[in-house]
């Protein structure tokens, strides 16, 4: 059955259905018709996608994903030009590294918002980060970052991390 299959590679329905931006009792409707071979009643980018599911045993969910994002979604829905070109490069890196700290880090920020303040300042801080001459206001403001890494590189020099 589908559906244990997805449970074996800890892919959640919801999460599927978010990804190919389907209602998650759409894609329960889709699972239940495919494992009753009902696959006339089955969107063809859903069905292309279980059979992909189905054919590939060693497939993970890191590999669904991915053919997700590179046979099934189309660009042109992503954005302009340059957002395609960061969202591709992105995805390289991710299929390049998938067990980095880093990718890990881009999955969490794509499913949860628990970073989104932190993201939102390092956003605000990335050009005053390599720059020379601060104003007052702009040391201030950066000030929160530059003692965090310090913690970091401290604690990393200790042997705590």
């Amino acid at each position: 059955m589908l559906r244990n299959r997805l449970k074996e590679i800890d892919l959640r329905i919801t999460e599927l259905a978010d990804y190919l931006q389907i209602s998650r009792p759409t894609m329960y409707k889709f699972i239940d018709y495919y494992d009753e071979n009902n696959f006339d009643l089955i969107n063809k980018k859903v069905l292309k996608l279980f059979n992909y599911i189905k054919e590939n045993e060693l497939a993970g969910k890191k590999n669904v994903i991915n053919y997700i994002l590179s046979n099934l979604v189309d660009l042109k829905e992503l954005g302009n030009k340059e957002e395609i070109n960061q969202i591709k490069n992105i995805k390289q890196y991710i299929i390049s590294n998938p067990e980095s700290k880093k990718s890990k880090f881009f999955e969490i920020c794509s499913k949860k918002d628990i970073y989104d303040e932190i993201i939102y300042y390092l956003v605000d801080i990335k050009n005053l980060i390599n720059k020379r001459k601060l104003t007052e206001e702009e040391q201030s403001f950066l000030e929160p970052y530059t003692e965090f890494i310090s913690k970091i590189k401290s604690t990393k020099e200790k042997g705590d991390y």
